[in-house]
């Protein structure tokens, strides 16, 4: 809850940015602006009201405040975005172009302001369905044949997700023909108890050799009970810091809780990570599956594991405020290889909170692990 009220709080903060320079802009007479602040309120209640609604509110009930409270924000946080570079612009203005400065002060530089939200928020809406797929090959001699596995990452299924989004990314998991589908955590956002009928379309992937999963941090805030249930619902054997051997192959799927509100995760996920040593073979091909892009380093890569897959960063979601997410995370998105190990991480197929990516599309990861060609006859 805590870091909703920050959130929350973070969220007023722009919001009285914004009008504060719209005011400016249009000239309004400081007993006008109390009707502003009003509209401040109201929306910034909104908001809040995503997360202190009952949890007995079925999703019918929650879907529109919640559309409408993440909705405003997203369109809030370009409004503040530019009104703040707007604002900086007349400031330098009034010191070397001061001509130019009531122009940036203006009822026209406010609607310039606004369309050009409106541009934003309208094309990260739509970067929403545009889910790339990144591939990876990774030859070993420990293997006989080949082997595809194909990871999902922080679809965020919830009051939110609309079942077509749910049918068009199956579709495209499916289209890979995977031997193996991989949920790397953050299945789960909210209402898990009415997930069911999203879930169960995970089973018309088909994958060959079955659905593994683990759980994000999402599914610990839900509950580990509620959580589990969704994921069986999708057909996924859920590792919680196990190792399960592909039957008729040389691969072995490794898989570690997220902790969830932890504090020095990396430490957390180190020590899960290091419990799996005594249950590795060393002549299987070791592919973790780990929701945070931590934990490679110092855990990971010392006990020979191949592949590791991530995802959890969204790649920041929104530019440019992903700045922000990378000063936590080295590790954004894509595939990243040091000492013959890899590490993929997914930047999600759906969004949290805002419903909108920009300049941060979706994806999924496909990796096919190969076996290494035999040496030709000289």
């Amino acid at each position: 809850m805590r870091f909703y009220l920050v959130f929350t709080l973070v969220f007023m903060f722009m919001l009285a940015v914004s009008l504060a320079q719209a005011r400016r802009q249009i000239g309004l007479a400081d007993h006008a602006s109390w009707g502003l602040l009003a509209v401040g309120l109201v929306i910034s209640a909104l908001l809040a009201s995503t997360r202190l609604m009952p949890e007995s509110w079925t999703m019918d009930l929650a879907r529109p405040l919640w559309w409408l409270g993440y909705g405003i924000f997203a369109v809030v946080a370009y409004f503040f975005l530019f009104q703040v570079i707007l604002f900086t612009a007349e400031m330098f203005a009034r010191l070397a172009l001061p001509r130019f400065a009531p122009a940036l002060c203006s009822p026209r530089a406010l609607v310039a302001v606004l369309a050009l939200t409106g541009l934003v928020v309208g094309y990260g809406t739509r970067e929403l369905d545009n889910v790339r797929v990144l591939k990876r090959t990774i030859v070993s001699p420990k293997l006989s044949q080949p082997l595809r596995l194909v990871a999902v990452s922080d679809l965020h299924m919830g009051a939110m997700t609309l079942a077509s989004r749910v049918d068009a990314l199956v579709a495209l998991l499916k289209a890979q023909n995977p031997d193996v589908l991989l949920i790397v955590g953050d299945l789960v956002n909210d209402h898990p108890e009415a997930l069911k009928p999203l879930a169960s379309k995970f089973l018309a992937a088909r994958p060959r050799l079955g659905t593994f999963g683990v759980f994000g941090n999402h599914e610990r805030y839900e509950g580990d009970e509620k959580s589990a249930a969704v994921f069986r619902w999708a057909g996924a054997k859920l590792l919680r810091n196990r190792v399960a051997p592909l039957p008729g192959t040389e691969v072995q799927i490794l898989g570690v809780d997220d902790p969830g509100r932890a504090g020095n995760v990396t430490a957390m996920l180190d020590r899960e990570i290091r419990d799996l040593a005594p249950y590795l073979d060393p002549a299987r091909v070791s592919v973790l599956l780990n929701h945070r892009p931590q934990a490679w380093r110092e855990a990971a890569q010392p006990l020979g594991i191949e592949l590791m897959l991530s995802g959890h960063t969204h790649r920041g979601q929104l530019y440019p405020f992903y700045l922000v997410v990378s000063l936590s995370y080295e590790f954004m998105g894509g595939f990243y290889e040091e000492g013959g190990k890899v590490l993929g991480v997914s930047g999600g197929a759906g969004f949290w909170g805002p419903p909108l990516r920009v300049l941060a599309p979706p994806d999924i990861l496909v990796v096919d692990l190969l076996p290494q060609a035999a040496p030709t006859a000289q």
